[in-house]
């Protein structure tokens, strides 16, 4: 009798539990999680964030604080997303081999790291204006001072304002001084080989950025003269010295935007990547897509 009542209590106990069996079956361990709420959609795929990483691996030293690095990593993201909307070519992402060649094979795992946790710390993040990813500009090192851009590649881009980096004038590259002969000054120029330096006159902004260069009756902008000589930095300033003309340079890169080496400064003092985006850009809005 009893092996009957134990028999009889072993097919209920089966039929209580055995929806359960099957449930589990069916999905897996998720019946035993807890605490948690719907599962979440990364803000990236790991093919946005591989590319990501190696835009930013091209534009930033990874021995650079870590807040400095993870705002230009929100310039990567819109820039991307700002040429993803108008159908414009993406900036070259670099390859693993490409990293390696850049960084090194020794420190290539660990730059690497240092770049997708700046991505991955900042997902979704990007810089917009009226509701629009902004047309993001950084340079190495300012001049001690950003240069304006009301207009910049036909739009208002009021978010580009002259922003003050006197810690520049600390980095090795602030001051350059490169000597030209005559000829070479002038064949770079495309002027004539007699033409008169001494009728040489440079019109800048108060920041010290260059607007026209005008020699006898010919015109040419800051940034013309700034490609034509090579040089680093559109802020310049031009003079005849014991027969050569000596062109003496602030800064390094075109000046707009947000300054690296000043951003990393920032950070160094506890500034986080959010502050630092505000002080270069600001009205704009750091939202997350």
């Amino acid at each position: 009798m009893s092996e009957k009542i134990k028999t009889i209590l072993s097919i209920l106990i089966i039929l209580v539990i055995l929806p359960y069996i099957i449930t589990y079956a069916l999905q897996g361990n998720i019946l035993f999680e807890t605490g948690t709420d719907e599962p979440q959609e990364s803000a990236e795929n790991e093919e946005q964030t591989e590319t990501l990483v190696g835009i930013l691996a091209g534009q930033v030293a990874m021995d650079a604080p870590t807040e400095a690095i993870r705002a230009q990593a929100v310039l990567v993201r819109t820039e991307y997303l700002r040429r993803q909307e108008a159908d414009e070519e993406q900036e070259q992402s670099l390859s693993m081999e490409e990293m390696a060649s850049l960084w090194g094979s020794q420190n290539l795992q660990a730059n690497y790291e240092i770049a997708k946790a700046a991505v991955t710390d900042t997902a979704g993040e990007v810089l917009t204006y009226e509701g629009s990813p902004i047309v993001t500009a950084f340079h190495k090192v300012s001049a001690g001072a950003t240069r304006g851009a009301e207009h910049l590649n036909g739009g208002e881009t009021p978010y580009l304002a002259s922003a003050s980096c006197g810690m520049d004038i600390t980095s090795p590259d602030y001051l350059t001084v490169r000597f030209f002969s005559k000829k070479e000054f002038a064949q770079a120029l495309g002027l004539s080989e007699d033409a008169d330096f001494t009728d040489l006159t440079i019109d800048a902004d108060q920041t010290g950025y260059v607007k026209t260069v005008q020699i006898e009756n010919k015109s040419l902008t800051g940034d013309e003269v700034r490609n034509l000589l090579e040089l680093p930095s559109p802020c310049f300033y031009i003079k005849e010295v014991e027969g050569r003309m000596r062109v003496v340079v602030k800064g390094k890169g075109h000046g707009i935007g947000m300054s690296q080496y000043a951003a990393c400064k920032q950070a160094e003092e506890g500034a986080k990547h959010e502050t630092i985006l505000k002080y270069f850009f600001p009205g704009t809005m750091l939202e997350k897509i």
